[in-house]
């Protein structure tokens, strides 16, 4: 008869280790696209005025 007295821990620390590397995923992927919109968001507010120009944003390809 086989023993499983550590089975239970083992896939508990399997479990948080997938959800820890998915949200590195998740977090890496999108990191790039909110600075562009709190960027633009910000670079918006910060117009002197309407119809001026602001300098590009930087690019992050």
């Amino acid at each position: 008869m086989k023993k499983n007295k550590g089975q239970a821990v083992i896939e508990y620390i399997m479990l948080v280790v997938m959800i820890a590397v998915t949200v590195a995923v998740a977090i890496r992927n999108t990191n790039v696209e909110i600075y562009r919109l709190w960027t633009g968001l910000a670079r918006q507010v910060a117009k002197p005025c309407a119809t001026c120009d602001m300098p590009a944003a930087p690019d992050f390809k």
